[in-house]
């Protein structure tokens, strides 16, 4: 009688896989208990592991948020961006597109803003939650700088500054977001959408005088001429 295989119990996470898993028992904490979630025995409970494995992997508390904050900012951001950069529509439609994204079911989930009430009160006390911050922040930026650039490349709109226009435009979205997540009866996604299109729309008008980028002077434009000897 041929003997069974021998099957093990239990195997060794790598740890890239382990890290994961811990990133994900902190974001389940964060959505269900808020402020309480950052508790390291609170995560290493929902993640089944010790409090030392935790502290194997993550020398901090502040590192394990900062790891979290920045898995869920990036995903959330790659999302939005894969349904906006569309290449089959227009630079305007494309906007369009990233503000549908951007006020999705999904993204206006009550647990997941305090989630990120959680991650905004870290980031005056924790400097590597601040790094996350402004690196995130950076890279969202960048996305609607791209967009914004393919408005003026196309014609749609005439030149201005990208990097303040996509601050300006930043800054609105988070605001509807804010919001919406604390007034969700009083205040609909459509209104944030449409409000957010006439923005653009009036960008594109040249409706934002401090916003347009100032034009070369002939004296700048003109080759340096050489001094005669």
């Amino acid at each position: 009688m041929a003997s069974k295989r021998h099957v093990p119990k239990f195997h060794r996470a790598t740890p890239a896989v382990r890290r994961e898993a811990l990133v994900e028992a902190t974001l389940r904490c964060l959505k269900q208990f808020g402020h309480e979630g950052v508790s390291v025995r609170r995560i290493s409970a929902e993640a089944g592991v010790s409090i030392g494995l935790i502290n194997h992997h993550f020398p901090s508390k502040s590192g394990l948020i900062a790891e979290t904050y920045e898995t869920i900012a990036l995903s959330l951001l790659d999302s939005i961006r894969q349904q906006a950069e569309n290449k089959a529509v227009s630079p305007r439609d494309r906007l369009s597109n990233f503000f549908h994204a951007s006020f999705a079911p999904e993204i206006l989930d009550p647990q997941l803003f305090n989630v990120w009430l959680v991650f905004w009160s870290m980031v005056a006390h924790s400097a590597e939650i601040r790094a996350v911050h402004f690196s995130t922040y950076s890279k969202y930026r960048s996305v609607l700088e791209s967009l914004l650039s393919q408005l003026v490349d196309s014609g749609s709109a005439p030149p201005f500054k990208l990097r303040t226009a996509a601050i300006a435009l930043s800054a609105l979205l988070d605001g509807f977001w804010v919001e919406l997540s604390l007034s969700p009866t009083v205040f609909k996604p459509r209104e944030a959408i449409a409000l957010c299109e006439d923005w653009v729309n009036a960008l594109c008008s040249g409706g934002f005088p401090r916003l347009l980028a100032a034009p070369r002077t002939k004296k700048a434009d003109a080759a340096p001429k050489r001094r005669k000897v």
